[in-house]
């Protein structure tokens, strides 16, 4: 029998450990392939869950913020419709005032005079 030097024996021991390991190391990657798939879909599903909260904080944001904006305009539109009104007693007593004025004073008001309430018609905002 030939003997082999050392060496070699060493040699084909160091790579057959290297091919072992290789083909050890593929298996163990073909095996963690769906684990490692699993973990970096719920990576994703976390930077997506993360970006639509910030979306989600931003709309209600907004939103708040239009809220108040339109609260302010109610505000504004409450207190022009209460002068509105205000107007429209006093343009009412002032009426009944001349009209008073008018009767103890013998002054009649004229035919239809005092039609649509005290308002001018539609012809007298024409003129």
């Amino acid at each position: 029998m030939v003997s082999t030097p050392h060496f070699i024996q060493e040699f084909n021991s160091a790579i057959l450990a290297t091919v072992a390991g290789l083909f050890v190391g593929a298996i163990f990657k073909f095996i963690n392939k769906p684990s490692d798939k699993r973990k970096q879909d719920f990576t994703e599903h976390l930077e997506l869950r993360k970006e639509l909260r910030e979306e989600l904080d931003a709309v209600k944001e907004e939103l708040h913020q239009l809220q108040k904006e339109l609260d302010e305009w109610k505000e504004k539109y409450y207190h022009q419709l209460e002068l509105t009104n205000q107007l429209r007693l006093s343009m009412l007593q002032l009426t009944d005032e001349l009209d008073e004025y008018k009767r103890i004073s013998g002054i009649f008001p004229a035919e239809g005079e005092r039609k649509n309430n005290g308002w001018p018609s539609q012809d007298e905002y024409l003129k």
